[in-house]
């Protein structure tokens, strides 16, 4: 039994479309995760990047603050050297942090 010369180009061409829609809708599913995966590593990238820089920056605020400390310290120091030991002296409050 032959097929029809018709039903057999409807029926190749049919097969044709749903091959080159199937393929098409994968392709854009492939598509949708590589950027959905780029977007991830971006984000990671960027994150990271933020961290490293903030923390820096609070190093950074830190060790200015301990500077400040150990002057106000050293400060202190070289002015009780200078006192004369037997001098008496009012004691002042500490200062407001």
């Amino acid at each position: 039994m032959l097929i029809p010369l018709e039903i057999l180009i409807a029926g190749t061409g049919l097969a044709t479309g749903l091959i080159g829609s199937y393929v098409g809708l994968r392709n854009r599913v492939l598509l949708a995760e590589v950027r959905k995966e780029a977007a991830e590593l971006e984000t990671r990238m960027v994150t990271r990047i933020c961290n490293i820089y903030v923390r820096a920056g609070e190093c950074r605020l830190h060790e200015d603050q301990v500077l400040e400390a150990l002057g106000k310290l050293t400060h202190e120091v070289h002015d009780l050297a200078e006192r004369d030991p037997h001098e008496k002296h009012e004691r002042k409050p500490p200062p407001d942090r």
